[in-house]
């Protein structure tokens, strides 16, 4: 334990205390158990879900796409774009269906539209650069793109893992995060010294 956290002894042992209060408060509040209830805050798991998405989504286009589309030219290019400004739609939808504008749902139907885009912008890639320029496409990378096009067209029409399981790993991860803030804070807590008494009539 000491050596994957810092249990140095603090005065400021609290924060842990308070994050890991606070964590666990949290997975307790966004777990999937209120749903049928009326309680205010039933559906701020389902937010908290689309809201990942949004931001993984955000994450793969800004890491990963933009550069894709910076470095590619011609039609792939152009087919790049409009992946990047699908994901974008999708990723603006999963944050407006907070204020039921529009309705965005399923984690594994987006995790599927943004495979079978990918899958899709590489198959043409393969066929672009093998009929233009004398580049050989590498047929692992060819393989691994009909993969992408037939998973997530499955995941799409079929999604085999539904919000209400991805929240449950969420809250679950959530609250043992919760559990190792307090212990390490626990851990941090300084010890205090303890005073010898010294008996007054005693002689040394």
């Amino acid at each position: 334990m000491k050596k994957l956290f810092n249990t140095s002894k603090t005065k400021n042992f609290w924060v842990e205390i308070v994050l890991g209060a606070l964590c666990i408060l949290a997975a307790i509040i966004f777990a999937p158990i209120w749903a049928k209830t009326d309680v205010f805050f039933k559906d701020w798991g389902k937010a908290i879900v689309d809201l990942l998405i949004a931001a993984l989504i955000v994450v793969y286009l800004a890491g990963y796409l933009w550069k894709k589309m910076v470095r590619s030219g011609g039609i792939i290019r152009v087919l790049t774009i409009v992946e990047f400004c699908t994901l974008s739609i999708i990723a603006l939808g999963c944050i407006f269906t907070q204020f039921k504008v529009i309705n965005v749902q399923g984690a594994c139907k987006i995790f599927g539209l943004a495979l079978w885009c990918r899958g899709v912008v590489e198959l043409f890639r393969a066929y672009y650069l093998s009929r233009v320029t004398t580049y050989r496409y590498s047929p692992l990378w060819l393989v691994v793109a009909i993969v992408m096009v037939t998973f997530g067209t499955y995941c799409f029409a079929k999604p085999f893992i539904q919000d209400e399981a991805i929240l449950w790993v969420f809250v679950s991860a959530l609250f043992v995060l919760g559990i190792l803030f307090v212990i390490i804070g626990c851990m941090q807590k300084p010890v205090k010294a303890k005073v010898k008494s010294v008996d007054k009539n005693e002689k040394k």
